[in-house]
């Protein structure tokens, strides 16, 4: 074998190494490399299988068999079929020779390893880890202040001579003053969460959209002002608000449900079973209805009652997740499943309940304000533990 058919041989084996190291079979690299280093590596392999030699297109075994062939031949025969083989061999090297450097590097370029799934692929197939799986149409806000226009135009009446006053600049104005008066744009600050500009006007104005065919009712012949269409968007974004606040609660509690989890299994490892694993839920709902019993009724008075109730759930949980080594330990080890339930209602009545009068004031009657929170901040005997890095500007800011 000359040089430049070990050399081709070495690049080809290198790339099948890769290949089948990476994703498991030459057919699968064969289809993610491409074809020009699935033609490399097809070329390597039918080499491997002839004994050796590289394979040729036009069929034969190759350069590696040759001389198994010739062998009964006398020296004579060997230096003239040697010759001829020579002349073959070179022209199989010249239709195998290597792609330009151009080529090569667009294919290399086209590989990446993700770290995460252990797999190669393509550059168009890497996986997204960590990214918003948001959709375009969930912040195309200025899409959705063209369909309401487009609902005017849909229900004026053509006999109506006189011009509107909704404009699609007056609708943006609107929309901005709604958003700081319903306190929408609080959300916006928050860092890391999913609650952007863009998908908080898109929330306000799908509602807007809904409730629309009111301005239209009645003998108005499809004529509504601005200033109507401008106290419909100002309902809107309340709604939104409240909508809004009641999710984000229910994500923090959920959150600080599975630290109490987290906080558990780092303190008492695998002592804890299964049995134990699937009764938490449980233990830590009975608790927060223990705890929060004495401002039900004012909760489900106020209009953002369903946010009050999961942010109490929500300090309740980290107050347990404060409490976890008291309730889950003992002097061997740690406590029985029965002892750590009674233990969690216990704490809940007595320590969690001045967590949730120092939130809400004592008196059940007058509920103090609340304000949206972070998913981050966690709850503490003073009060909620925030700090800068939490916030962002809003829009409004900028």
């Amino acid at each position: 074998m000359n040089r430049h058919a070990r050399i081709l041989l070495a690049t080809c084996s290198g790339i099948m190494f890769l290949a089948v190291g990476a994703i498991g079979t030459p057919k699968v690299a064969h289809a993610q490399f491409g074809d020009i280093a699935g033609a490399l590596i097809g070329h390597a392999i039918n080499g491997a299988l002839n004994g050796g030699g590289y394979a040729r297109p036009g069929g034969g075994c190759g350069r590696g068999c040759r001389g198994r062939e010739s062998s009964h031949h006398d020296n004579g025969g060997e230096e003239s079929d040697s010759r001829s083989n020579k002349a073959r061999d070179d022209d199989v090297l010249a239709s195998l020779a290597p792609p330009s450097s151009k080529v090569e590097n667009d294919v290399l370029k086209s590989v990446s390893v993700s770290s995460s799934l252990h797999e190669i692929t393509t550059t168009k197939d890497v996986a997204t880890l960590g990214k918003s799986d948001v959709k375009d149409d969930e912040r195309d806000w200025t899409g959705k202040v063209q369909d309401v226009i487009n609902k005017f135009k849909e229900n004026q009446d053509k006999s109506v001579s006189t011009a509107g006053d909704v404009t699609e600049h007056a609708i943006e104005q609107s929309l901005d003053a709604a958003l700081s008066k319903a306190r929408l744009n609080t959300f916006e600050s928050f860092l890391g969460e999913n609650w952007t500009a863009d998908r908080l006007r898109v929330k306000v104005l799908d509602r807007v959209l809904v409730d629309l065919d009111s301005l239209f009712n009645g003998n108005s012949r499809g004529y509504a002002p601005m200033q109507q269409l401008d106290t419909l968007i100002q309902h809107a974004a309340e709604v939104t608000y409240r909508r809004v606040f009641e999710l984000s609660e229910l994500l923090a509690a959920n959150r600080s449900e599975a630290v109490f989890v987290q906080r558990l299994y780092q303190d008492q490892g695998a002592r804890v079973d299964d049995k134990l694993r699937e009764d938490i839920d449980g233990m830590l709902g009975s608790a927060a209805g223990a705890a929060l019993g004495k401002y039900e009724v004012a909760f489900r008075r106020n209009e953002i009652g369903y946010a009050l109730r999961y942010r109490a759930e929500r300090v309740v949980f980290d107050c347990l997740s404060e409490n976890v080594t008291k309730i889950s330990s003992s002097e061997t080890g740690m406590a029985t499943p029965g002892e750590i339930r009674q233990r969690v209602v216990d704490t809940a009545r007595t320590e969690c309940v001045s967590w949730l009068d120092r939130q809400f004031g004592a008196d059940t009657r007058a509920i103090s304000t609340q304000k949206p929170m972070p998913l981050r901040v966690v709850w503490s005997a003073d009060g909620p533990k925030d700090d800068p890095s939490m916030y962002g500007q809003t829009a409004s800011e900028q």
